[in-house]
């Protein structure tokens, strides 16, 4: 079994558990989750948004993951063939699709894959959080005081299986 589908399949057995305890749980898996997203920076080219991604790491030490992201004209981002596996070559998943968790590093993101987002840029994204949280209001302070213009946009992340 893949990687992929042992995630997939432990999470839907993570939210069974969970909903025997709750039934509102079930209600919300498979589903998109608001999110606020922490950018720093967009561009529309790549190599530009690459250097940014790194000085912000090296400036808010923070860990720079670019997810083994590549630049692919049709679609903007893609994983590797041995990745995108049942997916089809191609293809992205954007950060945090399938479990919607907050998160805390510097990476780079297609625009695209966000609802509410203008199209064709790459993002540096340094946080996802909830919405509106005390926890966006502490990392969006902290990092605008290197990055001012940095700022929390709202958009929604899917949570459930990716297959």
């Amino acid at each position: 079994m893949n990687f992929k589908k042992y995630f997939c399949h432990t999470l839907v057995l993570l939210v069974l558990l969970i909903s025997a305890i709750t039934v509102s749980a079930q209600e919300k898996y498979n589903t998109e989750v608001p999110k606020d997203i922490i950018i720093l920076r967009s561009s529309k080219d790549y190599k530009s948004a690459l250097s940014a991604a790194k000085q912000a790491a090296a400036t808010l030490h923070k860990k720079l993951d670019l997810r083994s992201l590549k630049p692919k004209e049709k679609i903007g981002l893609s994983m590797s063939k041995a990745d995108c596996d049942e997916l089809g070559y191609p293809c992205y998943l954007a950060r945090g699709d399938g479990n919607a968790a907050n998160d805390d590093y510097i990476s780079i993101e297609y625009s695209n894959a966000y609802k509410g987002f203008a199209k064709g840029y790459y993002i540096v994204v340094a946080a996802i959080t909830d919405v509106k949280s005390a926890s966006m209001q502490a990392k969006l302070a902290q990092i605008n005081k290197s990055y001012p213009d940095a700022y929390a946009k709202r958009t929604y992340i899917w949570f459930g299986c990716m297959h």
